[in-house]
């Protein structure tokens, strides 16, 4: 396998996969694994690299053997080319995923039962019967495809063979059978890259197919495996379509069958790391320091200096931040630099050329998947009207306002908040707990993809760098307006001071800290949209007379409030509400009292933390609570007392008996914080 693949299609047999460049996360560990066969579904995003996955899990298995592995001739079973329908296919297939369940039922029960050889005595409709008796069909897909061109009366004809004659046979089949599907998104692109329901020249399309083909394949893998667990269909599903499940009864049996796939930026370094030591040492800028530092080895520098602000940015991050942190794009960005001589790459200017075209391929590439989720905004039009890559708060307003004008729409829509959802708008926010403002921008399959007309509030917004070619081309005086100040990146602090009113007050306080227990196993699972919402319409709802709230990344929340009964009933009440979404999240919440700093921010008079004790102390206790309960200092306590109130609270025993907890955040130079802390109960 050489360095820098950017499609796993070129992993054609196992003697072309090297398993050195397959980056192990615990979940994927646990995928691999040959003792477990509980996960079988792969979702991602385009470009995260499910079909890799799938790839390694076939060749697993084959190493192994006793399994037979379907299909026979490749590591993958995969679609290829597009299917349109004609109208009354179309209304079938379109309607759930319930046709193309049975759909794929029954081309997995003709495949496994051919392979088997256990096909003779079927009594089935004729239509069907000839499928099984034609020998130029062997795997899923062959089976698959013709069925698709079966008019809806002889598939439900044919579903109701299956269901009587061939599910049993399956069901009584001794033989391990292992099945790999990939490509079912890629078949039915056509249907969601054109305005729904608008005719082809050959048929009709609809987005819906190409939602309810993967979600049937979904379906039909879990059932499988509970019918027989020696018959195992695993199966890449794109993440914007598993999402839907989450509205159905199974949401939660499908999730536990599912991995998905998410690389924090440290494994992504990994990873590029790794395929540099692929390429050959005389492709290096400086072969002696391939083994202690592959980077500088390869780039002849550690560090890039910006030419607008001065600053020195640490070499791996500046190439993430020209792409949307996926493999696939950091292979791109790899794949080019590797094509420059070493001494062309030693040149800073051919190495920033080499990354901004990159960048623009990877750009031009995602624009046109997430088309379907930004149709009707004239992107192109947006773009153009963007002054430059930082934004404030009143240009974004104006600008939404001339969209709308100009596009003549009926309801006001938010474009901004569009293309927050789909990772092209970032916005500065400030950590509470760091103390620092820094930029956030949503990465691919983070947000809902179904915007929701809300955009964060904030002072700055940002244009994500991988635009900045192509929104140059539309509009050459974008690419004058660079801020002099700060580098534009997800999780790059934000150096300028936003313009705000510095006058500060201090005050003692009550402050809320609360955090989603397991929130990161949610966004692997690809359900956290609910809960994101959840917790913030719970804090809209019971923040109010509140002095500040605010919730961040999608699992935090933070309130403050000078009345401590009011506090801890919000903080019920959003505990609550929060275990209401789908899987049942549990929220941790931690109350206390101490000094607070707060200003009020230009432009909206927003009442916001400057810092404080207080934050500190609450941030430090949260992660010590047991989900779904609320703890108080003592502090907080002897407050709570002197109010009427049925609260009441009980002593939290420390860790091994102890009166105190001591919550200083591992790892880190700040000194002992021991406290008493208790159990808020109603």
């Amino acid at each position: 396998m050489r360095a820098w693949t950017v499609d796993a299609d070129d992993i054609r047999v196992a003697e072309d996969f090297d398993e050195a460049l397959l980056h192990r996360t615990p979940e994927i560990d646990n995928f691999l694994s040959l003792d477990r066969d509980d996960k079988f579904i792969v979702i991602g995003t385009k470009g995260f690299g499910k079909t890799l996955l799938l790839k390694a899990k076939r060749i697993l298995y084959q190493r192994r053997g006793g399994t037979a592995c379907l299909p026979t001739g490749n590591l993958l079973d995969k679609l290829i080319g597009d299917k349109i329908f004609g109208k009354e296919s179309l209304a079938f297939f379109a309607a759930s995923s319930l046709p193309w369940a049975r759909v794929w039922l029954t081309a997995i029960a003709v495949a496994v039962l051919k392979h088997l050889r256990q096909t003779e005595g079927h009594k089935v409709n004729p239509r069907l019967a000839r499928l099984i008796t034609d020998d130029q069909l062997h795997g899923v897909i062959d089976h698959f495809v013709r069925l698709l061109d079966f008019p809806p009366s002889d598939l439900q004809r044919s579903a109701s063979d299956t269901d009587g004659h061939l599910a049993p046979r399956l069901r009584a089949a001794n033989t391990p059978v292992a099945i790999f599907l990939d490509g079912v998104d890629e078949y039915f692109n056509k249907h969601i890259e054109t305005v729904r329901n608008r005719p082809s020249v050959a048929g009709e399309l609809s987005p819906d197919v190409w939602h309810f083909a993967q979600l049937g394949l979904v379906e039909v893998a879990y059932q499988l495996r509970r019918i027989n667990h020696r018959l195992k269909v695993f199966a890449a599903v794109r993440k914007e379509a598993y999402a839907r499940l989450q509205t159905t009864v199974m949401a939660q049996q499908y999730r536990g069958s599912a991995i998905d796939i998410v690389y924090p930026i440290e494994s992504l370094r990994e990873i590029f790391i790794n395929n540099i030591r692929l390429e050959k040492p005389d492709r290096m800028v400086r072969p002696e320091r391939l083994r202690t530092d592959a980077m500088e080895a390869f780039l002849g520098r550690t560090s890039i200096t910006d030419i607008y602000t001065g600053l020195q940015e640490d070499a791996f991050e500046y190439l993430g931040r020209h792409t949307w942190l996926r493999p696939r794009d950091l292979m791109t960005i790899g794949e080019r630099l590797a094509t420059l001589r070493p001494e062309e790459r030693l040149n800073e200017y051919r190495l920033k050329e080499a990354v901004n075209r990159a960048a623009t391929e990877i750009a031009q590439e995602y624009l046109v998947e997430i088309s379907p989720y930004v149709a009707g905004l004239n992107l192109e039009n947006v773009l153009r009207r963007l002054p430059g890559h930082v934004l404030t708060r009143d240009e974004i307003e104006e600008l939404f306002r001339t969209h709308n004008a100009a596009s003549g729409a009926l309801e006001a829509q938010h474009v901004f908040s569009a293309l927050y959802q789909v990772g092209l708008l970032g916005y500065v926010h400030h950590d509470w707990v760091r103390g620092e403002w820094v930029q956030r921008f949503l990465r691919p399959g983070e947000g809902t993809l179904q915007p929701d007309g809300l955009l964060p509030a904030a002072t700055h917004y940002l244009v994500h760098p991988v635009l900045s070619e192509l929104v140059g081309r539309l509009n050459p005086a974008y690419l004058q307006r660079i801020d002099r100040v700060n580098i534009v990146g997800h999780k790059v602090p934000w150096r300028a001071t936003p313009r705000i009113d510095r006058t500060i007050t201090r005050g003692m306080l009550f402050v809320l800290a609360g955090d989603i227990h397991g929130f990161g196993g949610l966004m692997r699972a690809g359900v956290d949209a609910p809960v994101r919402q959840a917790l913030e319409e719970a804090v809209r709802k019971w923040a109010q007379g509140a002095v500040c709230a605010e919730t961040s990344a999608g699992d935090t929340v933070f309130i403050v409030h000078d009345d401590p009964v009011a506090l801890a009933r919000a903080g019920r009440h959003i505990i609550d509400e929060v275990y209401r979404a789908p899987s049942h999240p549990r929220l941790r919440v931690a109350l206390h009292y101490g000094e607070l700093l707060t200003r009020r921010r230009e432009g909206d008079g927003v009442v916001v933390v400057a810092g404080g004790e207080a934050v500190l102390c609450a941030a430090r206790v949260e992660p010590h609570v047991q989900p779904g309960q609320i703890w108080t200092t003592e502090e907080f306590r002897e407050q709570l007392a002197r109010q009427p109130s049925l609260w009441r609270t009980t002593p939290a025993p420390g860790p091994g008996g102890d009166e105190r907890f001591n919550v200083k955040k591992e790892g880190e130079t700040e000194p002992d914080l021991w406290v008493r802390l208790y159990r808020l109960e109603f």
